[in-house]
């Protein structure tokens, strides 16, 4: 009678007592094939969901950190202003007092930082001849003095090896430059030297006090300028930005 039932439907007549169990059968394997056969397609789609969800926050997170460095380099390039500022606007007010003999070419860096001049971050414990900015570079106030011309003068210069030629030094070149034609009016003239095979070369803008017709000047240096002249000279195998004072 078993394998009667288990036929199909046409015979539940004769199942009898077995009818029941017939049905719950029949009932409990169709839904078994229901639950599977719906099973497989929502495996799928969640699978496809899924890689969508992870795609996104790919995409999402390669921007995150894109745009966090952008804007991390956009901090620097800000802060890395303020401290050239502060340091310009010190060597202005107390260069007069460096210019004599008793400094003849001396790094007087030291000085500076004594007299409470030089951001703190800006200065290291092992190293009072220099202080570094937020990039790294190491700067230095010297006196400087021409002993066949008699001409002495208090050079602010960035050292950093700008020679390595990639976008970050040429906006971290920029960036001094024009911090540097912002304070025009208290300085000589700035320049960007290059060294290549032990020979140096130079271009320089003048600040307010030796601008003349004949002479590049910082008023009227532009941004393609300042690329220029910073692309001219960190090419080089060494490169380095100098400020400079003269008692006039």
């Amino acid at each position: 009678m078993r394998k009667i039932c288990e036929l199909g439907r046409y015979v539940l007549s004769k199942c009898g007592a077995d009818k029941k169990e017939f049905l719950s059968a029949v009932y409990k394997r169709r839904t078994q094939a229901k639950k599977h056969q719906l099973d497989v397609p929502q495996f799928g789609r969640i699978m496809v969901e899924m890689l969508g969800v992870l795609a996104i926050i790919g995409v999402l997170s390669v921007g995150a950190i894109a745009g966090y460095s952008k804007a991390m380099f956009k901090y620097k390039l800000n802060k890395h202003s303020e401290q050239i500022n502060q340091l310009i606007d010190a060597v202005s007010r107390f260069y007069q007092q460096f210019i004599n003999e008793q400094f003849y070419d001396t790094v007087v860096t030291s000085y500076f930082i004594k007299m409470g001049e030089v951001p703190d971050e800006m200065i290291t414990n092992n190293d009072e001849d220099y202080v570094y900015d937020i990039f790294g570079t190491k700067v230095g106030i010297r006196n400087t003095h021409d002993e066949s011309s008699g001409a002495t003068s208090m050079n602010l210069t960035f050292y950093q090896d700008l020679s390595k030629h990639n976008k970050q030094n040429e906006d971290i070149c920029i960036n001094i430059l024009n911090t540097v034609k912002q304070n025009r009016a208290s300085i000589y003239y700035a320049t960007v030297v290059g060294v290549q095979n032990g020979a140096y070369s130079y271009v320089s803008y003048h600040g307010d006090h030796s601008c003349t017709s004949s002479k590049k000047c910082l008023k009227n240096m532009n941004i393609k300028d300042m690329h220029d002249m910073c692309i001219s000279q960190i090419s080089k195998e060494s490169a380095t930005i100098s400020v400079v004072w003269y008692d006039f």
